[in-house]
């Protein structure tokens, strides 16, 4: 038990090392070690170290007093009992002063929730070399983080398989993120979380609640921006970079979303990773990661940024690196490496090779990004009639035709028999997903390239007749392909297969309006079969509105063309006899057109940049006119009142209720926008409801509408399949 006279001694020691501390040790009641000018503790904290007019009085004063020959000493006994006890303190204290420096480094700057973090940071050290791209990282990148429950996190990374992995994007190999699910850096596990919470199901965990999306995007670009501030422009940098331009896009952030891409491009141009400039440094694993979001950059650009304020930010000549490894069914492995690049041209009678449907899904995107650019282009006098060697719409036409003498027998539709294979074959998912992105962009090309308003638009800037057969071949394949991406759409409800992705929405709404100009039709079994097409392609994208701001704006700017519809008539010159046997030579000045109102709501349609919230233009500054600016902001209102309106009526629908509106004429008693049963089938000769004459079990639709050749409605026959 300790006497008065103990306590009175330690208080004394005690009070002795407060007055001999610096400032910086006694405000965090640290025990200083006294040196001067700067103690040992502060020069190893890095802090700033000072000794106030009061410690260096005290000193003196107890200088002076111990040299005052009367002072009464302690014995020696007293003395050393004194020392020792003050030597353990010392000690106790010392390692009490490293357990909170060692603290103090460790713990993360970072918390999306502001939580404590408890990992050690040797679980993310070994993965650093294989997230570095260039350049050393800092401290703060190996800093741990486990702000997500393991489990929660683990969850969130199987959506994000399920509904985004090269769908159309390859931002990872599946391999390396199921390696990497429990060691993710916050720079790629928030805004994963923000992309996948739209489709999660989970439920809140006790002391957890679940992020909402914006949540963890506005935490991401706190990130983000930190490393970019701090030029830590690593591998873990880019893939966040990318998810978040993402989910820009998809949120209609489009201004953001551009420089996004932009800022990524430049960065793995600098790199040099747009080529395979590297290829016998890293190893094959970690090649693979940076090919995958170089290739995801190149595509997200074609996707986006070809367009009417736009532009892509690297042409195609720069991306010289090989595809991303082989993976054809779809398995969790890496695959094969592949050696084909973009601009390899197969070699006469030889058997096409299969470089994997991920490259098939590049060249694609690679043909689509030139195609948006012609479509949006200004008109230029100088340039070649379309119907012309070696214009750009021929030479459109050549890459669309050469692109499939690199397209391997094993992925072709009759091959691959997408629906009985998704239901007997659940492994086969992640290469069926990407297998159907290809066909939608295949279809896709030719659905833009031949789109009834862009010719409309591209010949009235000409002079000159107009040959026939040109206007037959694109009245032709604007049906056929718009048709095809209404047929793989109920194939994928068939399925219970679908995709997700807003990019895959927007190239169903150009359809949906190529359609809309055949309801109209003089022939009534051609428009009934537009109008049936057309709701699913309006159904499709107004589902995917539930987790999509843009495609919000889009099913609504569709739906309003819908309903203008009659106000400018059919953009055909002669939408009934297209078999070559003309009264007269079309020409530019009797080609149909549209009003400028009109017009304006097409570009908006086509135009995926266009797709933005109305305040974002406002958020520009003084970059633009100030009356501009008030005239948006006046606008939000109005725009977000409607969007929950559509949002309202969606959801009503999913749960069974009223279905999203149409304009009357697409109004069909029976006909539910998101369940197919009532489909019309593909190959049934048996369509109900169709008042054809002279029609036998064995007769395709040809002797009914004698204007169109039967392979154009889809019986028996299937046409320009792929």
């Amino acid at each position: 038990m300790s006497t008065p006279s103990d306590n009175y001694t330690i208080h004394k020691v005690s009070l002795k090392r407060t007055r001999q501390a610096c400032g910086p040790c006694r405000r965090k009641k640290a025990r200083c070690p006294g040196e001067k000018p700067i103690c040992s503790l502060c020069q190893r904290l890095g802090q700033r170290c000072t000794y106030g007019a009061q410690a260096a009085l005290t000193r003196a004063g107890r200088s002076r007093t111990s040299t005052t020959p009367d002072q009464p000493g302690s014995s020696g006994d007293s003395h050393q009992s004194e020392h020792a006890s003050h030597e353990r303190f010392q000690r106790i204290e010392d390692r009490l002063d490293r357990m909170a420096t060692l603290l103090e480094e460790t713990v993360p700057k970072f918390n999306s929730f502001n939580e404590a973090s408890s990992r050690s940071p040797s679980n993310r050290q070994g993965n650093q070399d294989e997230l570095q791209l260039f350049g050393s990282q800092n401290q703060e990148s190996d800093m741990p983080w486990s702000s997500f429950p393991p489990d929660y996190l683990q969850s969130e990374i199987q959506t994000y398989l399920t509904y985004f992995h090269d769908q159309p994007y390859c931002v990872f190999s599946r391999d390396w993120l199921l390696r990497h699910a429990g060691s993710l850096p916050p720079e790629i596990a928030l805004p994963l979380v923000a992309l996948t919470t739209r489709f999660s199901r989970q439920s809140a965990q006790p002391g957890f609640n679940l992020p909402t999306p914006s949540d963890c995007a506005n935490k991401a670009w706190d990130i983000l921006s930190n490393k970019y501030q701090g030029c830590e422009l690593g591998l873990s940098f880019l893939q966040g970079t990318f998810l978040m331009a993402q989910v820009d896009f998809a949120d209609g952030r489009s201004q953001r979303g551009y420089a996004s891409v932009a800022l990524g491009i430049r960065t793995l141009q600098s790199a040099g990773l747009n080529k395979d400039k590297y290829k016998d440094s890293f190893s094959g694993a970690e090649m693979e990661c940076r090919k995958r979001i170089a290739w995801s950059f190149f595509m997200l650009d074609r996707h986006y940024n070809a367009s009417r304020d736009y532009s892509v930010c690297l042409s195609d000549k720069h991306f010289t690196l090989s595809f991303p490894s082989l993976s054809a069914t779809g398995a969790y492995d890496e695959g094969e490496p592949v050696n084909s690049t973009l601009h390899d041209v197969p070699k006469r009678f030889v058997e096409k090779a299969d470089h994997g449907i991920l490259s098939c899904l590049i060249r694609l995107s690679s043909i689509w990004g030139k195609v948006t650019e012609y479509v949006f282009e200004p008109f230029d006098t100088g340039s070649l009639l379309p119907w012309q060697s070696g214009s750009t719409f021929a030479v459109l036409e050549s890459d669309w035709l050469q692109f499939q003498t690199h397209f391997a027998d094993t992925h072709r539709y009759i091959n691959v028999d997408y629906r009985q294979r998704s239901r007997e074959e659940p492994h086969s998912h992640p290469y069926l997903s990407t297998w159907m992105c290809v066909q939608f962009l295949f279809h896709s090309v030719q659905g833009l390239l031949h789109h009834p308003f862009v010719t409309m638009v591209k010949l009235h800037q000409m002079e000159g007749n107009i040959p026939s057969t040109f206007l037959q071949k694109s009245y032709e394949s604007s049906l056929i392909h718009s048709r095809w991406i209404a047929r793989f759409i109920r194939e994928m409800d068939d399925a219970n297969l679908r995709l997700h992705d807003p990019f895959i929405g927007y190239l169903a709404a150009i359809a949906a309006t190529s359609q809309l100009e055949h309801t109209l039709c003089n022939n009534q079994q051609v428009a009934l079969l537009a109008k049936e097409d057309f709701k699913t392609l309006v159904d499709f994208v107004t589902r995917l509105s539930l987790y999509w701001d843009n495609m919000r704006v889009l099913v609504d700017r569709v739906r309003e063309l819908a309903s203008r519809r009659k106000s400018y008539g059919s953009l055909y010159y002669n939408q009934d006899g297209f078999s070559g046997a003309l009264p007269r030579m079309p020409t530019s000045s009797n080609i149909p057109k549209m009003s400028a109102e009109d017009e304006e709501l097409m570009w908006d349609i086509l135009d995926f940049s266009s797709l933005s919230r109305p305040c974002e233009i406002s958020r520009l500054g003084d970059l633009i006119p100030a009356q501009d600016r008030q005239m948006d902001e006046t606008n939000v209102s109005h725009s977000r009142a409607n969007s929950m309106t559509a949002t309202t009526e969606v959801v009503q629908d999913q749960l069974g209720g009223r279905r999203p509106s149409l304009p009357p004429q697409f109004s069909t008693p029976g006909v539910l926008p998101l369940t197919r049963a009532d489909s019309i089938p593909i190959a049934d000769d048996s369509i109900s409801g169709w008042p054809f004459s002279n029609r036998t079990a064995g007769d395709a639709l040809g002797p009914a509408i004698p204007d169109i050749p039967d392979w154009m409605l889809f019986t028996d026959y299937v046409p320009e399949q792929l």
